[in-house]
């Protein structure tokens, strides 16, 4: 036997954390503006983002990135060199600050040709039909919206804050609504692992594997790294354009497999996820997939997971990640040679056998129903490593 050294660490039974049943949906709409209100909100962007500009170098300079002590820095000036109103300064204040939020070595520039709106500078009116009103430089301005069904029906919820966006296509309007949802009476847990072989593995049998999202990834990601190296103008667009689908693509591909997953669940299951509040490191540990997993592939296809959930009434509770990966689900050992590879669990104690992901998508659902879950016992011939494989999937 195999002497195991962890055998003392336990699981917390309780949840560390209850995902709010508020949603929260966007919806882009394009708005209808003359020439002169046209240049007006245009001139206005571009003050914000030489204000952002501004204030980040300010922030960089005074390693100041605390936006209430940012405040007393910038905010005087940057109204009077920038024009801006109150609010649109202390919107700018806030981009600055949260970009600054986790990366601080380096000094951000904004070049987006967008800024923030709060429920102060922006204003939507539902009279008789669906128009805006937006603060600028220059006063107020007053436009219609050109609006679908969807984009109607969302646009019914109350608003909770909007982006206004320079295209080459016109003026757009990205809609934040935001509304409560009454929760379900949920009773069963479903554990679900998102990770690099699978992309989302649940306690109920469900899986995603993600080999041909990888293969593309990499694909699109050696085609963007040899226009990259060319440099020519031509390569340049096509190399704008391709980035373009590869967002697109891999969003589609995420949506797609989290609204399957929601479609799976029972009325009366509700989700047990791991609490991963840092997810935008993620990528740096995935070594062998960097295009696959930037960071934002695993962190979005949780908020998308979270977010359909609650527009479907199914609480979502984060539970601590702590040796879900080498815990066996059977016998409860936890060793950190239980993961033999990164797709491979096997048991040191009784010899156990599954796929890793799904083992820690069991012990997400162990937790939540405060025990262990029912599995098969392993034919193992003897216990400890040399055990015959047994389970596998």
């Amino acid at each position: 036997m195999i002497q195991l050294d962890s055998l003392s660490e336990t699981f917390p039974k309780e949840p560390i954390g209850l995902i709010s049943l508020q949603v929260i949906r966007s919806v882009v709409c394009k708005i209808l503006v003359d020439r002169k209100d046209f240049e007006n909100l245009k001139r206005t962007v571009e003050a914000f983002q030489s204000a952002c500009n501004y204030i980040s170098q300010v922030a960089f300079q005074k390693r100041c990135f605390d936006p209430i002590a940012l405040h007393a820095l910038v905010y005087q000036r940057a109204r009077a060199i920038f024009k801006l109103p109150a609010n649109l300064a202390i919107e700018a204040r806030n981009r600055v600050a949260e970009s600054y939020r986790l990366q601080r070595d380096l000094l951000h520039t904004f070049s987006r040709n967008s800024m923030a709106l709060d429920d102060r500078l922006f204003s939507l009116l539902r009279s008789r039909d669906f128009a805006v009103s937006i603060a600028t430089i220059k006063g107020r301005i007053k436009s219609r919206m050109v609006l679908g069904e969807y984009q109607r029906m969302v646009l019914e919820k109350p608003v909770k804050s909007a982006s206004l966006i320079v295209g080459k296509a016109g003026l757009f309007l990205r809609i934040y609504v935001a509304y409560d949802v009454q929760p379900k009476e949920c009773v069963e847990p479903v554990g679900v692992d998102v990770g690099i072989r699978k992309l989302l593995v649940g306690s109920n049998g469900f899986s995603a594997g993600c080999g041909s999202f990888m293969a593309r990834m990499d694909h699109y990601e050696s085609l963007l790294q040899s226009l990259g190296t060319k440099g020519t103008s031509s390569a340049k667009r096509r190399l704008k354009r391709l980035a373009g689908r590869e967002k697109r693509w891999a969003k589609t591909t995420l949506h797609q497999i989290s609204r399957r997953f929601v479609n799976s669940l029972k009325d009366c299951e509700y989700i047990a996820l791991e609490g991963l509040p840092k997810t935008n490191g993620i990528g740096k540990t995935c070594k062998d997939h960097p295009a696959a997993f930037r960071g934002w592939a695993i962190s979005r296809l949780l908020r998308m997971l979270s977010y359909k959930c609650a527009d479907a009434g199914i609480p979502v509770v984060c539970f601590s990640p702590d040796f879900t990966s080498q815990r066996c689900p059977r016998c409860g050992t936890i060793h950190k040679n239980n993961r033999r590879t990164q797709a491979l669990f096997r048991c040191v104690n009784c010899g156990f056998q599954h796929n890793a992901d799904y083992v820690a998508a069991l012990n997400l659902f162990e937790q939540a129903r405060g025990g262990w879950a029912a599995v098969s016992q392993p034919h193992a011939v003897h216990k400890g490593v040399d055990c015959k494989p047994t389970g596998s999937s």
